[in-house]
């Protein structure tokens, strides 16, 4: 008997692939979803996404300055201790006064904003562990800098008052590491300290740290919603910023040296240096 002859529609060995469908097979006829059952069921949402090997690095970083934070708070509270005529052994200030507490931040929205960004340890733990100095912090005035610079014609007020918190955050975590600078050691010589450091290169310290922080606030925010101008253009600004301040960075981090200071401010922005441990496979923080 005669095989059926074959049509044009009649798939051969050689025609092409039909396409396949989400689950992997293309049905015969159309099928009738149980009713228990929602359009997820067909073509699931794909789960959220790994880190990048950058975020990774990222979230290692932020880890690091909180154990550290973590693991000398006896000595930090020890430089409180001392009265407040006496002067830090960094810079001649007092302990109090660098690490003075900030104001707590009271809005949901700017506390979901900065938890978004992975820094709501970097906000909590000042205000948890500030001096309730009357005195202002010394390295504010650096912080509230790169707030203005960066927010200028952004109206937001949600958006403003987050940067302001992650920025005042970022003065105390510098002043924090200050105060007991002079406990630590060289970040390549693995030395003791035993100089002193600027006040005007503390602040400068303080503008990278801040101007990194702002940055992941800004572009959490961009990531969620694009709509605002004035905000795309502060996170351009963020970005051109840290572009000119990249030259700058290598000789700051020798200014500084001591190695909590160096990694606080060498992970906080983007540049070629950034997480150049990490990279290399030698881990950070092994000297304590």
């Amino acid at each position: 008997m005669a095989s059926p002859r074959r049509t044009s529609a009649s798939p051969t060995r050689n025609s092409p692939k039909r396409p396949v469908a989400c689950h992997g097979l293309w049905p015969r006829r159309p099928r009738i979803p149980h009713p228990s059952r929602s359009k997820e069921t067909w073509c699931p949402s794909p789960p959220h996404a790994a880190p990048t090997l950058y975020e990774s690095w990222e979230a290692l970083a932020d880890g690091l300055h909180v154990q550290r934070l973590a693991l000398h708070l006896p000595q930090l509270r020890d430089q409180l201790s001392t009265t407040a005529a006496e002067a830090s052994a960094a810079t001649g200030m007092s302990p109090g006064a660098l690490i003075a507490r900030p104001a707590e931040l009271d809005d949901p929205q700017a506390q979901a904003l900065i938890d978004g960004a992975g820094l709501s340890g970097w906000v909590h733990l000042p205000v948890e562990h500030g001096m309730p100095d009357t005195v202002a912090s010394p390295l504010a005035g650096a912080a509230e800098h790169i707030e203005s610079l960066l927010l200028h014609g952004v109206p937001d007020e949600m958006l403003r008052a987050t940067v302001s918190a992650v920025s005042a955050a970022s003065a105390w975590w510098v002043g924090a590491f200050v105060a007991i600078r002079h406990l630590g050691v060289h970040h390549a010589r693995l030395t003791p300290i035993d100089d002193t450091v600027s006040l005007d290169t503390l602040r400068e310290a303080v503008r990278v740290v801040a101007l990194g922080t702002a940055q992941r606030i800004l572009s959490h925010h961009l990531r969620h919603d694009a709509t605002d101008e004035a905000v795309r253009l502060a996170y351009c600004r963020a970005v051109t910023e840290g572009i000119v301040t990249e030259p700058t960075l290598p000789a700051l981090l020798e200014e500084l040296g001591e190695l909590r200071l160096v990694d606080l401010v060498a992970t906080s922005i983007p540049w070629r240096g950034r997480f150049m441990k990490y990279a290399g496979g030698t881990g950070a923080g092994q000297v304590e």
